[in-house]
């Protein structure tokens, strides 16, 4: 076990979960609805600007990573192209195309992210993106954390994604070490937490509020429906979209864009398995992209976003495919609930796997 990656893990997961906590105790703050008396209330003045203050520069750290993924972007790829490196050091594979656009993506995220946080004005524009029908608040600390931290998430996904050596290494990675039920266990945990954490859970919110902030509920019938229903269209619509996707590119192509998605269903290849991955993904993705950031975010913008954060996907067309059950897990999320966006996500998931499997299983029968 590396215990120097687990150490830089439990650190970056304490500094993101002190940010939630100040941001949360800052909206906390503004929307208490009387001051205290004096002599507490000069005490409590100062201790919120202070806490502000820390919160403050902390984003600013946030912003000032995906400045530092961009800088290990260049790095990678000035010593690939020039060969400056000692030829004992090892280099990670690194692709250039998806390293360019990582690259960009960092800078984009960095800058900003920095607006974000020192200017109003930003902030209101974001508003703007959102919708009037969005939750955004643009002097909320809370969301600005949200918002940085989301910046941060996709810049970071997108520069591991170009260190693994795109898709073609990323599929081989994945081949090579594949993927165990332990870590998908604990990716849920992480955004499941994230979600909860976010919405402030033992900080402004109680449980019941926090589930009903999220969405959550105990699947109506309606709720059961529209998600069977809501997921088997979107698995026909996945069918529709890759037949006219094959019309336009070589199966060459369509092998290699698709190829880390087939890993993980290989790693996943009896039911059971299966089953186990659907249901984690659905509950953990919709409770905090739906759940969660939709509400605040908007329909579109938390679609696209939902879209670039899965990197197996990203940079080819098949992200147009996810862009589109985004959103129409999204608008199940609106007319429905959470709970019928998980139901609607975990059919669409586990369709999928159930008849990749089943036909393995007669080729292989058959051979």
């Amino acid at each position: 076990m590396d215990y120097s990656l687990l150490l830089f893990a439990a650190l970056a997961l304490f500094f993101i979960g002190a940010i939630v906590y100040l941001a949360n105790q800052a909206d906390l703050e503004r929307r208490r609805p009387h001051p205290r008396a004096a002599p507490f209330a000069l005490a409590d003045e100062l201790a919120t600007r202070q806490r502000a203050l820390i919160l403050r520069w902390m984003l600013y750290g946030v912003a000032a990573m995906n400045l530092v993924f961009g800088i290990v972007l260049v790095q990678a790829l000035v010593f690939r192209q020039t060969g400056a490196l000692p030829p004992d050091i090892a280099l990670p594979p690194l692709d250039p195309r998806s390293g360019a656009v990582a690259l960009a993506a960092a800078v984009a995220c960095g800058v900003v992210s920095w607006q974000l946080v020192r200017s109003p004005a930003a902030r209101s524009q974001l508003k703007r993106l959102t919708g009037a029908g969005s939750r955004y608040d643009p002097e909320s600390s809370v969301h600005t954390a949200a918002a940085v931290l989301a910046l941060t998430f996709l810049a970071a996904t997108l520069t591991q994604l170009a260190l693994s050596g795109g898709l073609s290494g990323l599929a081989s990675s994945l081949e090579t070490g594949g993927v165990s039920a332990n870590d998908v266990l604990f990716q849920a945990v992480l955004l499941t937490a994230a979600a909860f954490l976010g919405v402030g859970l033992a900080i402004r919110r109680t449980l019941p509020q926090s589930l009903e902030r999220l969405g959550l509920r105990l699947p109506t019938s309606g709720d059961w429906w529209w998600g069977l229903a809501v997921g088997l269209g979107l698995y026909l619509a996945l069918i529709a979209m890759v037949t006219i996707w094959s019309l336009f590119v070589s199966p060459e192509q369509i092998a290699e864009q698709s190829a880390a998605a087939e890993q993980i269903a290989r790693a996943f290849d009896t039911l059971p398995a299966a089953f186990w991955l659907a249901l984690t993904a659905a509950l953990s993705e919709e409770i905090l992209f739906r759940g969660a950031l939709q509400p605040v975010f908007g329909l579109p913008l938390t679609s696209v976003y939902f879209a670039l954060v899965h990197m197996q996907y990203a940079l080819t067309p098949a992200a147009v495919i996810i862009f589109v059950v985004a959103l129409g897990l999204g608008w199940l999320r609106q007319r429905q609930s959470t709970s019928s966006a998980i139901i609607a996500h975990f059919v669409y998931n586990f369709v999928q796997l159930a008849v990749a499997i089943l036909a393995a299983s007669l080729l292989a029968g058959r051979s």
